[in-house]
């Protein structure tokens, strides 16, 4: 069932983004012709774009890092677009501070774009300017942009991640959008970690809970980073800050996870298994191109590697939880094998809350059986403890010491059948059809006798050495409304059971 759940809730959140990227419609640039020439002087004059030194390149070549360029391009812009009566926006968003002109306009800048470093001040990593309905034509549209990046401490492979045309208002739509779909996951990771927090005081499963409580911790910090392109607006070199960050949170989960599957598998030398995967997965990362690849190679190894530690444990002791384990660790690397390009979007902190969820629900289920079988185990040790009680009763009786009627007499305690308050003192039901009064409480009685003696009732006390069958209400103890049944004692008594303390009365005569 709750390989089931997981499927289920990866496809319906799989759907969900699928919908949302189709929502929402830009017009990027022409791919396949962006000629690029670098900046000779550091003044506004624009170059032929025919000069020896220009290239023409792909759109994910444009690359301004460490330099200056100008960047010249075209753009179709459909009848749609150019009949909205919203108004419209380039983009331009990536590492790098820029100037647009649009079909020989000058629009705008973000930050100050210069030859020099020291003469460059940074843009922010996102930003769009105003484009007037007047200036886009039916035909191609040309822009012209100077580029530069001179700050940052990263070669990023693809340093731009967009330029092109849409409307002004559809980039907060998509924010909006994005963050409300990146909102669902983020609260139930921080809902988790907050829970585990709180679990990961108990002794009991301490480890695990703080492996718990580190995995939602971890998941919830990096989907906020993500996010945080679109909460906050940052210049671009912070940006760097950010990349790093959030594969190092995707590698610490990693590591988290090897060390739960590790554990959870009592795996010989657990800690020389964790480290071998995370050391894989270091080598993965360090070789692996790109921020974005990087970070799905982070969570990749450590699923793939887990999945194989399960696999070889399940075929050494084949059990139906391993065989649970096994199916979610093998779709969880499936999923991200499939979406390879794509999995570190959204997407994955959806995955991640619904693989924790489901490696909850299968510790819980854990945890469940082995409180059953702890339960079982007390009542055997209870049962054992109420034996060597009850030998030791008859081999060394306990005396009690009743005051009634102005004289004390010592009984031994295995001679009571059972006892009944009658107000102020306790009517004694003896072996033999004798009585006496206890001057004082059945709960001060209670004190004094061992525990082979049981409260069924709020006013009898049984001495379970006696006792020949529990059974429903008999006509006596119909009377009781508060009765759940009655304790046929030697000598043909008769003792009603409190509804409340019946199972506890069930467990201990049996």
């Amino acid at each position: 069932m709750t390989m089931r759940l997981f499927v289920a809730s990866c496809l319906a959140f799989a759907s969900i983004l699928m919908q949302d990227a189709k929502a929402f419609n830009l017009i990027s640039i022409d791919f396949d012709q962006v000629i690029v020439c670098p900046v000779k002087a550091d003044d506004e004059t624009q170059p032929q774009f025919n000069e020896p030194e220009c290239q023409t390149v792909t759109a994910d070549r444009i690359d301004s890092q460490k330099t200056a360029i100008w960047v010249k391009t075209n753009v179709r812009i459909p009848a749609a677009i150019r009949s909205d009566s919203r108004p419209s926006a380039v983009y331009v968003s990536g590492k790098t501070s820029s100037r647009v002109y649009f079909n020989g306009h000058y629009l705008g800048q973000n930050g100050t774009p210069s030859l020099l470093a020291k003469d460059e001040f940074p843009g922010k990593i996102d930003a769009k300017f105003y484009l007037p309905s007047a200036l886009i034509k039916q035909d191609s549209n040309q822009i012209v942009l100077k580029l530069s990046s001179h700050h940052g401490f990263l070669s990023l492979g693809y340093p731009i991640n967009f330029i092109g045309i849409g409307s002004y208002d559809d980039s907060a739509l998509l924010m909006r959008q994005s963050l409300w779909l990146s909102l669902v996951p983020l609260g139930a990771l921080a809902l988790g970690a907050l829970y585990f927090l709180v679990m990961s005081f108990s002794p009991l499963n301490r480890q695990t809970n703080i492996l718990f409580l580190l995995m939602s911790f971890l998941a919830a910090c990096q989907l906020f980073a993500e996010i945080s392109r679109t909460l906050f607006s940052y210049s671009y070199p912070f940006h760097d800050v950010r990349l790093l960050l959030i594969v190092s949170l995707a590698v610490s989960f990693g590591a988290c996870l090897l060390r739960y599957v590790a554990m959870k598998l009592e795996l010989k030398r657990s800690w020389l298994w964790t480290l071998s995967g995370l050391v894989m997965t270091i080598l993965a990362v360090i070789w692996t191109a790109g921020f974005d690849p990087k970070t799905t190679m982070a969570i990749l190894v450590p699923a793939a590697f887990s999945t194989v530690l399960i696999a070889y444990k399940l075929v050494k002791q084949p059990s139906r939880e391993l065989m649970a384990y096994f199916g979610v660790f093998l779709i969880f690397t499936s999923i991200i094998v499939v979406t390879l390009n794509s999995f570190h979007d959204v997407l994955f902190y959806y995955i991640i809350t619904a693989i924790l969820c489901a490696l909850f629900v299968q510790q819980a289920l854990k945890l469940n059986r082995e409180q059953k079988q702890r339960k079982v185990e007390q009542a055997q040790v209870a049962k054992l403890e109420f034996k060597l009680q009850q030998n030791q009763q008859q081999n060394q009786p306990r005396k009690i010491s009743i005051n009634s009627a102005g004289k004390t007499e010592l009984v031994d305690s295995e001679q009571v059948v059972y006892g009944k308050a009658a107000g102020d003192y306790v009517d004694l039901y003896l072996k033999g059809d004798k009585h006496l009064l206890f001057s004082g409480s059945l709960k001060e009685l209670e004190k004094q006798l061992p525990a082979t003696f049981l409260r069924v009732h709020r006013s009898y006390l049984v001495n379970l050495a006696y006792v020949q069958s529990l059974s429903s209400k008999s006509a006596e103890t119909q009377k009781s409304p508060a009765s759940g049944g009655f304790l046929l004692l030697s000598g043909g008594y008769e003792v009603p059971v409190s509804r409340r303390i019946m199972p506890m009365v069930r467990n201990a005569i049996r």
